[in-house]
Formats: structure tokens, C-alpha cells, sequence
């Protein structure tokens, strides 16, 4: 069976990547059609951290990460520099936080994003 793991965006840059795609990557395996009909939700398309500027809102992907908000300092390569230099995380380990997350000021979770849908 073939692989293509070694393309795997996360290959040598996380280090939560092994043999096998991580637990904390953004890709998801979506039908191509949805892509090319505008469908795939926002959170479906690979961010790069040329997707961020200083100054962006951002928050973990990963819900067993801190919830807080972070403000991006500086983009540097596949990376993001946080909080004024403080913190660093590559790109796709990150988004933009959203509305009611600024406004909650903190990562909501999914539970609570989706309750927010429907209200």
C-alpha cells in the first residue's frame, strides 16, 4: 500500500507527527466536489500562516491547548510568533478566532459553537 505521508504538511515541522498524520492537523478529507462547488466549510481549507497578519485574533485548533486568545506578532515562515514574541505555533495549528470568541475572549468550544449556530 502507498503512502503519502511524506507530503503530509505536517512531515519534519510538527512534532506530533510520525509515521501517522497527527491528532492536531487542520486537513480533512473532503470530496473535491465540494471544494470546487464552495461548499467545504472555511475550517476545511489548509491555513498557512501567510493566512495570518500582525495583529490577527488567533486561538489553538487543538481543544487540549490553552483556550485563550492570542494576538499574532509577527508571521516568520510556516510559523506564527504570538503575544509580542512570547509564544510560537506553526501556522496550521492556529485560526482566526471567531466573532463570539472575541467576545467571549476565549476559544469556545464545539459544543458551544454549535449551540451558537442555532440560537
Amino acid at each position: 500500500m502507498s503512502t503519502n505521508l511524506t507530503q503530509h504538511p505536517c512531515a519534519n515541522k510538527c512534532s506530533n507527527f510520525k509515521d501517522e498524520q497527527c491528532a492536531q492537523c487542520l486537513i480533512e478529507q473532503l470530496d473535491k466536489r465540494e471544494f470546487d462547488l464552495g461548499l467545504a466549510p472555511d475550517d476545511a481549507y489548509v491555513k498557512t500562516a501567510e493566512d495570518f497578519l500582525a495583529g490577527d485574533m488567533v486561538v489553538f485548533v487543538d481543544e487540549s491547548k490553552t483556550d485563550r486568545l492570542m494576538a499574532v506578532h509577527k508571521v516568520q515562515g510556516d510559523s506564527v510568533l504570538l503575544d509580542g514574541n512570547r509564544n510560537f505555533a506553526l501556522g496550521h495549528l492556529v485560526r482566526h478566532a471567531r466573532v463570539a470568541e472575541l467576545n467571549a475572549k476565549r476559544r469556545l468550544t464545539l459544543t458551544e459553537q454549535s449551540l451558537g449556530e442555532v440560537s
